[in-house]
């Protein structure tokens, strides 16, 4: 049903949008590109890097779990699907490997995004920016670009509040803490846009 009214509404009726500013679209969109396979490497770093914080929502400690994660990534970059274990069984799930960049340089950042179906609320799984480009908005403006290319449907993530910098990031970019557990892990959502 979302789909369908995706398309009579969201997508068509864009080109009748009056047209924002060129600053504001390159700000908002910023370079969010699919990844590329040599850029996989880059994202097993972010995850290494923020599991020795215990911030991953992986356990990267031996090298068979990050084969496996590289595995799983590698499979969404080539069919757009995300393996993602549900009791016994393994579930296809959307996923999209996407990074954030300037030209054709190195990526400042990337995210996974994923979902159960096509009717389903995004899940931001993990993001990250580069550590030489920390500490000037990429963040937020990486989280803004994604809320525009995943529109239509509700953003949702789930990160430790001892996460500051990725805490403020979410909060710039529109999102809202929903809720906070008993371990400190906060979850914030980010309503759908239509474009």
């Amino acid at each position: 049903m979302l789909t369908t009214l995706k398309r009579w509404l969201g997508r068509d009726s864009a080109a009748a949008a009056p047209e924002s500013p060129p600053e504001a679209h390159r700000e908002a969109r910023g370079g969010l590109v699919a990844a590329r396979a040599e850029e996989l490497e880059a994202f097993l770093e972010a995850a290494r890097r923020a599991d020795a914080q215990g911030h991953s929502p992986w356990v990267l400690r031996d090298e068979a779990r990050l084969a496996t994660l590289r595995r799983a990534l590698e499979f969404t970059l080539h069919r757009g699907r995300w393996l993602q274990r549900e009791g016994d069984a393994i579930a296809h799930w959307q996923g999209r490997l996407l990074a954030f960049r300037h030209g054709e340089g190195p990526p400042l950042g990337m995210l996974l995004a994923v979902r159960p179906d096509e009717e389903a609320a995004w899940q931001l799984r993990f993001f990250f920016i580069d550590p030489q480009w920390q500490g000037s908005g990429h963040g937020a403006r990486l989280l803004l670009a994604a809320r525009r290319e995943l529109d239509g449907t509700p953003l949702h993530c789930r990160l430790p509040l001892a996460c500051t910098a990725a805490v403020a990031s979410l909060e710039r970019a529109g999102f809202r803490r929903m809720q906070v557990d008993a371990t400190e892990v906060a979850s914030f959502e980010a309503p759908a846009e239509w474009h």
